[in-house]
């Protein structure tokens, strides 16, 4: 049976709860703290070349603040995310990444059945 108005109505709070969760990583640096990306967030990340998995991380962690600019001036960053490969080892960048893209369900299976409709 689908689900009606009012259970979604109902769960309005808890689905707004669930979508702005925070997530805590373990990385080579130590605990970070990301948000969960946004539909608008993977868009772009997706119409990037080659540079997708550096951008969500770059936008979801927010503890410590990656966008600091004594943080990226320390460091020798020319742009913003440069910060990101000057943290993180390559295949941490996309580990973190996937975590953080599959907090968002891609990847999710989902239980799903195919129906007929009777013919009146």
């Amino acid at each position: 049976m689908s689900v009606s108005i009012n259970e979604l109505i109902a769960k309005r709070e808890e689905i707004k709860a669930r979508k702005s969760q925070k997530l805590t990583i373990e990385t080579s640096l130590g605990e970070v703290v990301a948000k969960k990306p946004t539909t608008l967030l993977m868009t772009e990340a997706l119409g990037l070349d080659g540079n997708n998995d550096e951008y969500i991380v770059y936008n979801c962690i927010v503890e410590p603040n990656l966008k600091d600019k004594d943080l990226q001036k320390a460091y020798d960053c020319a742009e913003p995310m440069d910060i990101i490969g000057k943290l993180f080892e390559f295949g941490e960048i996309k580990a973190i990444s996937t975590v953080l893209i599959e907090s968002v369900g891609v990847g999710k299976k989902l239980d799903h059945a195919i129906f007929d409709e009777a013919k009146k």
